[in-house]
Formats: C-alpha cells, structure tokens, sequence
C-alpha cells in the first residue's frame, strides 16, 4: 500500500512540473542561434529543475540540436508579497 501511495504522489508532482513549466517560464529564441528563458523559481523547484525546464523547451522548438551553453544568468526580483520576495531567473544562451 505504501508503495502505490508513494508512486501515486510521484506521478502527481511530474504532472505539477509540467504544468509549472508551461505556466512559470518564457523561451524566446534570438537571432544568431541564440536565446533568453526566464522562469519563475516557485518553491520547491532548484535550478536545476529550471535547466531542464530549458532542455524540455530547446527540445519542443528544434532548437540547438547540437546543444547549447548558457552564458550569461540572472536572478531578478518580480514583486515583494506579504509571503516573500517573488523571483525570476533569466537564462541566457547560445547554441553549439
């Protein structure tokens, strides 16, 4: 019993992290094979959740078949809320 109520909670935080993707984060392709991501870092999401909400976006553009680096990253404050400081990080990058 345990094991199909850990499974079933694992399967409902994927589907969460899809949904946070499409609705907390923008991938804007830029000239030159470059491009911009910003995503909300909404708890309990790390950056490395927000990598792979890149990866999981340069897949669904066919962009950077080749890969990609991030060069240049930033964290920039949205909004000051009675429950904290609201953030974004803003990734920027270019093709390989």
């Amino acid at each position: 019993m345990r094991t199909l109520i850990a499974v079933a909670i694992i399967a409902s935080l994927a589907g969460c992290t899809t949904y946070d993707r499409a609705r907390a984060s923008n991938f804007e392709p830029l000239p030159d094979g470059k491009f911009r991501f910003q995503a909300d870092k909404l708890y309990p999401y790390t950056d490395q959740d927000l990598i792979g909400w890149l990866e999981t976006s340069l897949k669904e553009n066919n962009y950077c078949p080749s890969g990609y680096e991030i060069t240049d990253k930033k964290e920039v404050v949205r909004a000051e809320t009675m429950l904290g400081t609201a953030k974004s990080q803003i990734f920027y990058g270019r093709c390989k």
